[in-house]
């Protein structure tokens, strides 16, 4: 954070959390979902169920099909970004039940919404770019996005093939990393876990029942090949991985964004400052798509919020920032954030010795 003194660091602190929590008792708002939550929520799931079963609506040819297929799997990002995020973080509603209901549209995309819970909330939310610590940042060497990260000769490239590798990012979640935490438990935060066998039963279930819908039920309803419905298969995924990654690395993974060595680098606020940067903020466009993440700090600050409410309180979070002289950043579109994200592995694909990070 700026370099303020510790009595304007304390009364920035104290305002900020004042008026956040004021905006809600001066207007009388939960700060779960509102009207504008319970519509998005009924849009995306309309569009995913409707988009599915339209698939089967009439004979067409495969270039219709892969159409609907494509936009089929968009609909499965929209819920992803608009109702699994916040559901799994017991946002929408003050109803827990309607919450664990609701975070169950990531298992039936074949994502287990158990293990994103573990991992996201231990393993991100206090621990925000501190390798070894932060889920978001572990890649098995095949990115280095920390400067603490091991480097290898293969990160030279990584700011190129980043373009190509963010295109399995919902495959790796479906076929590789909910099995990795699952059978091999290789991240500190799962390590000592004892999964339920509910747990067990419906993370594997889920994805046969995933595969069943997306696979199997075109080729034997519908007649298209194997190769054809996997073909179509690949290809959303590959563009849903793209969309996702790019909304969420562009946040904390920037050149302008700190590391921190440990957690106790920073205090809470302190951190968030230094690891996030929101982006395209007053995009109507964004705010609409991206579920709350492009306002990464205020999401940080009142996870248990529903996004809905995040464009008003950004903007307070931007005002009293600026008013105490704290530095809040961000980037007023998102190509400005991906530049940034771009600087900051070619910055870290150069060995140790020549980065000047």
């Amino acid at each position: 954070m700026t370099n303020i003194s510790a009595d304007t660091h304390a009364s920035f602190k104290k305002a900020l959390f004042e008026r956040l929590n004021n905006y809600f008792e001066v207007n009388r708002l939960s700060k779960k979902g509102n009207w504008e939550m319970t519509l998005k929520v009924t849009f995306a799931l309309a569009w995913w169920i409707g988009s599915y079963f339209l698939l089967y609506a009439a004979d067409w040819t495969y270039p219709q099909f892969f159409g609907l297929y494509l936009l089929q799997g968009l609909g499965q990002i929209f819920m992803f970004l608009n109702i699994a995020h916040d559901a799994n973080h017991n946002s929408i509603s003050n109803n827990r039940f309607i919450n664990k209901t609701l975070s169950y549209v990531l298992d039936a995309c074949g994502i287990s919404s158990y293990l994103w819970r573990v991992m996201h909330n231990k393993g991100h939310h206090a621990v925000m770019n501190v390798y070894g610590e932060d889920e978001g940042i572990f890649a098995h060497g095949i990115f280095r996005f920390s400067p603490d990260a091991p480097w290898r000769k293969s990160h030279r490239f990584q700011h190129i093939y980043v373009f190509f590798m963010y295109a399995i990012t919902t495959l790796d979640f479906i076929f590789v990393k909910d099995f990795e935490y699952l059978f091999f438990k290789n991240n500190k935060h799962v390590e000592h876990v004892k999964y339920p066998l509910s747990e067990w039963i419906i993370i594997i279930g889920s994805k046969i029942i995933y595969l069943t819908y997306m696979i199997v039920l075109p080729v034997l309803i519908l007649g298209f090949s194997v190769g054809q419905v996997v073909l179509a298969f690949l290809i959303t995924h590959f563009i849903m991985g793209l969309i996702a990654a790019w909304i969420i690395q562009v946040a904390h993974l920037l050149d302008i964004n700190e590391f921190p060595h440990a957690r106790h680098d920073h205090d809470f606020v302190d951190h968030i400052f230094a690891t996030t940067t929101d982006y395209a903020t007053r995009s109507r466009i964004a705010n609409f798509i991206c579920g709350g993440l492009n306002h990464h700090v205020v999401h940080h600050i009142f996870p248990q919020v529903a996004h809905t409410h995040y464009p008003k309180l950004t903007k307070i979070v931007r005002e009293t920032a600026a008013e105490f002289g704290v530095d809040y950043r961000e980037n007023v579109y998102m190509y400005q954030a991906m530049a940034h994200h771009v600087k900051l592995l070619k910055l870290l694909g150069h060995p140790p010795a020549q980065m000047a990070l």
